[in-house]
């Protein structure tokens, strides 16, 4: 009886481990074939999206909006070594300025060797390509030796992810920045000019009466300024920079919108939302493994306006009308807004993510103060803690807070100048 009860035992055990093999092999392929790109938009919106829209409640800790499904890439706690091959897209009017500022540095730092226009704008402007799709090797100044060591870019132009592979090191990591749609439509219209090209400046509410009626203000200045674009092409301005196909741009199907910012969604390594600035900036720090030196920053607003027509409240039209004529912003910064509170739950589990939060706010807050006091004739020593190593602030790295992004731009292009004439001198002595 004892040799017959071992015999089924071992046979039950046998049929538990051949099941779980073929279970494996069957989920194996089964992944390796899925395609999200051309997930149907019944069962991906049925499983993946949550139909609330962040305009119309403010969005934080409290409102978990992404479904447990929405997978999130899982963070390596033991990183080795930082990040240094990646591209900002640098949307108007989203804090992407600030944002330049601290990438800059940390490019400056690493000695990163950038896609640096070859037009006049490199110098008084910061566009590269924008606003076409199109980018290629030869709009970068010196491609000719740098074109196989570009591992960074950071002016404006819009996501191109073939393109952009195909002139950055392999492994580019890809940042992108989003603003609430309300928020960004108020601060875009004003800093654009808006006012002036519809020729209602002298209205005590501009942006409040194009949103009455749009396309009324839309036409009138086409017609005088002869361009057919002029408008329509401010609508939906971030999903475009960000990359959603520019022919798609005035879609009405949720399903063609819902998979194409899920692929973006696959191409992002993270998205920064400028709502929740420092909670973003300790992410994206965790995601590239840098150090919290690498991400403070100057609290002080580059492009501040100051323009007190714009924070007219909308009324019930108004809004109704910037819902319609930009649903696709709406749409994707509601998916990356959910998507980052899906990342911050999973930092939540024992990794200290709001600790680090409250240690970096009050960090910058810190450097900020010290920075503002005049004549300091002693440095500001940083000990270590669980996220950086002990550091000292100067008056010399105060500056580089305070610095444009067009400055710091241009010492980085002269540093890779410096680099370039070394490397000839070198390839010289070779010879």
């Amino acid at each position: 009886m004892a040799v017959r009860a071992r015999v089924k035992v071992l046979w039950s055990v046998f049929l538990c481990l051949s099941s779980l093999l073929l279970v494996m092999n069957f989920s194996g392929a089964m992944w390796g074939k899925l395609d999200m790109g051309t997930l149907s938009l019944s069962s991906w919106q049925q499983q993946h999206v949550h139909q609330q829209n962040s305009s119309d409640a403010v969005l934080g800790r409290g409102d978990r909006l992404l479904t447990s499904e929405l997978s999130v890439p899982q963070r390596n706690d033991t990183c080795m070594d930082p990040v240094t091959n990646f591209v900002f897209i640098k949307v108007h009017k989203t804090a992407s300025a600030s944002t330049a500022v601290v990438l800059l540095r940390f490019a400056y730092k690493h000695h990163m060797i950038m896609c640096y226009p070859r037009t006049s704008w490199g110098i008084a402007g910061f566009r590269l390509t924008f606003p076409s799709t199109e980018i290629y090797k030869s709009n970068c100044s010196r491609s000719k030796v740098f074109g196989d060591h570009f591992n960074f870019l950071v002016h404006h132009t819009v996501f191109n992810k073939t393109a952009m592979d195909a002139i950055m090191k392999p492994g580019t990591k890809y940042i992108g920045i989003m603003r609430e749609p309300q928020s960004h439509i108020r601060s875009w219209f004003f800093y654009n000019r808006h006012h002036r090209i519809y020729k209602n400046q002298g209205h005590k509410n501009p942006l409040g009466e194009y949103l009455d009626n749009p396309e009324y203000f839309e036409d009138l200045a086409s017609k005088r300024t002869r361009r057919t674009d002029i408008g329509v092409h401010d609508r939906n301005k971030q999903a475009f920079i960000m990359g959603f196909p520019p022919d798609l741009l005035n879609t009405q199907d949720t399903g063609i919108m819902d998979r194409a910012i899920w692929q973006l969604h696959q191409w992002y390594t993270f998205v920064i939302i400028s709502e929740y600035y420092e909670e973003s900036l300790v992410m994206l720090r965790r995601k590239m493994c840098w150090d919290l030196y690498d991400i403070l920053h100057s609290t002080k607003k580059i492009h501040e306006q100051h323009t007190p027509k714009k924070y007219i409240p909308f009324t019930d039209k108004q809004l109704a009308n910037h819902k319609r004529i930009n649903a696709l912003d709406y749409r994707m910064y509601d998916f990356f807004n959910r998507t980052l509170w899906k990342s911050v739950e999973e930092e939540e589990r024992g990794k200290g993510f709001w600790e680090e939060v409250a240690y970096f706010k009050a960090l910058v807050e810190r450097v900020n103060t010290y920075c503002l006091t005049p004549k300091n004739e002693r440095p500001m020593e940083v000990p270590s803690s669980k996220w950086n190593k002990p550091f000292s602030v100067t008056d010399g790295f105060c500056k580089g807070l305070s610095r444009t992004p067009k400055e710091w731009a241009r010492r980085l292009f002269y540093q890779m100048a410096r680099r370039d004439k070394i490397w000839k001198k070198s390839s010289l002595v070779v010879a």
